[in-house]
């Protein structure tokens, strides 16, 4: 697997993170992903192959932003897999693409960014052939909302890595949303790392509805100093094949919520995975996370509560429900308590069911057809996540793009 990394390296990444790099390839060759099996019929819940994490890794690049494409007029950043555009409302923090950050903020990109290798081997691989992505920086004291649209080319492969630093005592919404543009079947790999510094406070939206056959890599990597607090709001509904995988490094007195919706289609192939990583003391953690499986498509929800010996006083909590509308679909769900010290508070659930008849007989009493039937009682499944946010503009992005998938 990619045998001609130092050529790459040369080639691609010459005088940029170079070191950096190298350590992550490192890692990725030393601590390869430990098998498991899901199920007597396959090894994987989504089987990503090596040509397929090599064309990730190398890279090929197609999609330009065209001259006459406009900013959209609800957006802060257009993002595409080749470069972006900022919108000039955007003053007092600091944007650009990381390969601008690491000459003109290298004391922030030395600090943040080269101190986080990652946890997973296929991250390390993004770490060491990322090509490009955004560099955030929210002075300290600081109030803002900022709006992101990346424009995914289907026909590309590309790795991206995004950072967003959220300085002391901030209040920062993102809203980050992941988009197609045109169909293919490129591989996508992104890594987002969140870094909350002390009584920081920040909501993340974040969307992805990619082509159906795209195979998608995403690692989100929050990390929470003392008294710092993110709620995350992730809707998944793209991707042929999905690796979601999101972990939240949380210090003393933190606070993370987690809200989730994903929704399964085809042949989709969807793995999403929650956990916290609790450190410091009074962590308090909430995940939830719910799953519509349709046709002959795949969902699995994985999620750790992760309480170290030094969380003490933490509590966490894990909750995860699929929704089966085909006999032919498969859902599966694996919660798991990691608790390393007696005095914590935590728990889990796991529910996997189909409609029940009986909803469907009484609506359809009351003069729905079935269809419509069926349609508004996923809507009052997934639309939980309303009830987290106050943010109109991502509640309609929302529920857009689950009534499209609904139709």
């Amino acid at each position: 697997m990619i045998q001609d990394y130092l050529e790459t390296l040369n080639t691609r990444f010459n005088e940029f993170d170079i070191g950096y790099r190298k350590q992550a390839y490192i890692y990725y060759l030393k601590y390869p992903d430990p098998p498991y099996k899901e199920s007597p019929d396959r090894k994987e819940y989504v089987h990503i192959t090596e040509e397929e994490l090599e064309r990730m890794a190398k890279g090929e690049l197609a999609l330009q932003i065209e001259k006459t494409e406009e900013m959209h007029d609800n957006s802060d950043m257009l993002v595409t897999d080749s470069e972006f555009k900022i919108n000039n409302r955007i003053k007092g923090i600091y944007i650009n693409n990381m390969k601008s950050a690491f000459i003109e903020k290298k004391d922030l990109f030395d600090r943040y960014v080269d101190t986080l290798y990652g946890k997973y081997n296929r991250e390390n691989l993004i770490n060491f052939s990322y090509e490009n992505g955004y560099f955030i920086y929210i002075p300290d004291n600081t109030k803002i909302e900022i709006r992101i649209k990346s424009l995914q080319d289907s026909n590309s492969s590309f790795t991206f890595k995004n950072v967003i630093i959220a300085g002391k005592n901030s209040n920062v919404e993102i809203t980050d949303l992941y988009e197609k543009k045109n169909d293919g079947s490129g591989v996508h790999g992104r890594n987002i790392y969140i870094f909350c510094e002390e009584n920081s406070k920040v909501n993340y939206n974040y969307l992805q509805d990619e082509s159906s056959d795209v195979v998608n890599i995403t690692y989100l990597r929050p990390v929470l100093m003392d008294n710092s607090e993110i709620k995350i709001i992730d809707i998944n509904t793209g991707a042929g094949k999905l690796l979601y995988n999101h972990e939240s490094e949380m210090h003393n007195n933190s606070t993370m919520r987690s809200y989730g919706v994903n929704i399964s289609q085809g042949m989709q192939e969807a793995d999403i995975w929650d956990s916290s990583l609790q450190y410091g003391r009074y962590s308090n953690c909430e995940i939830n996370v719910k799953g519509v499986v349709f046709d002959r498509s795949s969902t699995m929800h994985r999620g750790n509560i992760d309480i170290e010996p030094e969380g003490i006083k933490s509590e966490g909590f894990y909750g995860s429900s699929i929704l089966l509308m085909s006999e032919n679909g498969k859902g599966n769900s694996k919660p798991a308590l990691l608790i390393k010290n007696n005095d914590t508070k935590s728990k889990h659930s796991s529910s996997i069911s189909s409609i029940d008849p009986d909803q469907i007989f009484y609506m359809r009493s009351r003069g729905l057809g079935e269809s419509d039937a069926r349609t508004l009682i996923i809507n009052g499944f997934t639309s939980y996540v309303d009830d987290y946010t106050d943010n109109e503009y991502f509640k309609d992005i929302i529920r857009e793009k689950i009534n499209v998938r609904l139709k």
